[in-house]
């Protein structure tokens, strides 16, 4: 315990070095009292104390700036995948990736995706969708209902967490790799959508309810499952020795998952999203070959 009496029975100045008692005592840089040179002084206690004051407020300004230094890297991350059209990080859109890929349209316009199932089949999975519909809405689903709304806006913490670099800065290339994946698969897998055209779960099933508006489109792929199993397949080609890429499709995984959760996919869905992300690899591999090669230099 500090003996705190001295602040009452003594007198203190202000000093360029801090305080001191008044005739006593000298502050040195370190925080240590002496007695003008003749040995430890009466003020021992306090200057003691006041050093503790100093390293405590030292500390709390540097966890401070850390923590606000780590939100502004969160924030800048998560408003770029949000609004990419905004230039934040130089990305606009990506029109001459998009004329490369319809440059090479017929190596996945026609890619032999296995098809949804017939309505029999649809109905059968409607069945696990109740089940899960029903889970979601109890205490224990709370962090899997946050999961869905966040990745209801496509934002990106699910793709850099798995990478440890979502609170990081010096990766913008990598950022901007993965939004262009983003918006070229979302393309692609409108298009597979409309071909096959296949209902909603609760178009199936009446006794589903949603815990997100249907999207303006067919079921059948996932475009989620396609899109985050795209940025996985990418990253793995790109630097396929880093642990985070296993982590990378286990994330996306989960984004396809929480879909069916919320009622707007099967799992044939989510089988399909994944099926045709392999298809593609090789042909997004070819269209961002550049970017690749960009975000390959922030990781050696």
């Amino acid at each position: 315990m500090v003996d705190l009496t001295i602040l009452s029975q003594h007198r203190f100045v202000v000093k360029s070095s801090g305080l001191a008692l008044e005739g006593t005592v000298q502050v040195d840089g370190a925080g240590n009292a002496g007695n003008g040179g003749n040995g430890p002084g009466p003020g021992g206690a306090l200057t003691t104390l006041l050093a503790l004051n100093r390293n405590r407020n030292r500390n709390r300004n540097r966890n401070r700036n850390r923590n606000r230094n780590r939100n502004r890297n969160r924030n800048r991350n998560r408003n770029r995948a949000i609004a990419p059209d905004t230039g934040d990080l130089g990305i606009l859109e990506p029109w001459r990736e998009r004329e490369t890929l319809y440059g090479l349209l017929n190596e996945w316009n026609d890619l032999p995706l296995t098809p949804p199932p017939v309505m029999e089949q649809l109905r059968e999975e409607c069945l696990d969708l109740l089940a899960k519909q029903y889970l979601l809405r109890q205490p224990e689903g709370a962090v899997r209902r946050e999961e869905i709304l966040v990745e209801s806006q496509l934002e990106l913490s699910r793709y850099l967490r798995p990478l440890g670099i979502e609170e990081l800065g010096g990766f913008d290339a990598t950022i901007g790799l993965f939004l262009t994946v983003l918006a070229l698969t979302d393309e692609i897998g409108l298009r597979y959508k409309a071909r096959f055209s296949a209902p909603r779960p609760n178009q199936v099933e009446p006794r589903l309810r949603p815990f997100l508006a249907n999207p303006a489109h067919a079921s059948f792929p996932s475009n989620h499952s396609f899109q985050s199993f795209s940025i996985a397949f990418i990253f793995s080609r790109m630097l396929p020795e880093h642990p985070g890429s296993t982590e990378l499709f286990l994330s996306a995984g989960r984004i396809a998952e929480n879909r069916e959760w919320a009622g707007v996919h099967y799992r044939a869905d989510s089988r399909a999203g994944y099926e045709l992300a392999r298809m593609v690899a090789p042909v997004l591999e070819e269209v961002l070959r550049d970017q690749m090669l960009a975000a390959h230099h922030e990781w050696i």
